[in-house]
């Protein structure tokens, strides 16, 4: 369990996932809990101590495949560049 502490307030979630512009809690399921739209100043917003955000697992998936891509074309000029 994680803890995010804002205002002076403490939100419990088991995943806390910090986008571009947003903080989520969810649950176990994915189911959230808590969620802080729009934020400007990620700086009012703190973990527990050790803790840290978890990644949105579209996030996650937009960087492997960006990373696909590049490996993709990297290999294509290795090839095209033998012939």
């Amino acid at each position: 369990m994680k803890t995010l502490k804002f205002n002076q307030e403490e939100y419990k979630a088991e995943k806390i996932i910090k986008t571009e512009n947003s903080i989520i809690g969810q649950d176990l399921q994915g189911n959230e809990v808590f969620a802080f739209r729009g934020i400007s100043d990620f700086a009012l917003f703190e973990l527990e101590e050790g803790q840290s955000f978890d990644m949105d697992e579209k996030e996650l998936l937009k960087q492997e495949l960006t990373k696909t891509n590049s490996m993709v074309l990297e290999l294509t000029e290795i090839i095209l560049g033998g012939m």
